[in-house]
């Protein structure tokens, strides 16, 4: 069962709900960048070794978001420096 969370203001509610998906791990940001219409794009790879040797990186998850979005993000993990 999905637990449910709310956000926003009480005039305008959101709920947020967690299907329980699995966290990833990564290991890099193989893409960053902003379009024309500012919507910023990240993109993080997880690294692993063939058998043979050869280190590859796998896209784990991507991300779009406004600017703004981007701003906050950047913000909430200058804030967990302490």
């Amino acid at each position: 069962m999905p637990s449910v969370g709310k956000l926003g203001t009480p005039e305008d509610p959101i709920f947020v709900f967690d299907e329980g998906a699995p966290a990833l791990y990564v290991d890099l940001i193989t893409e960053l960048e902003v379009d024309e219409n500012d919507i910023v794009r990240i993109s993080f790879g997880a690294m692993s070794k063939n058998g043979d040797g050869q280190i590859k990186a796998m896209i784990a998850v991507r991300l779009r978001m406004p600017k703004n979005i981007a701003w906050q993000f950047r913000r909430g993990l200058r804030e967990l420096e302490g």
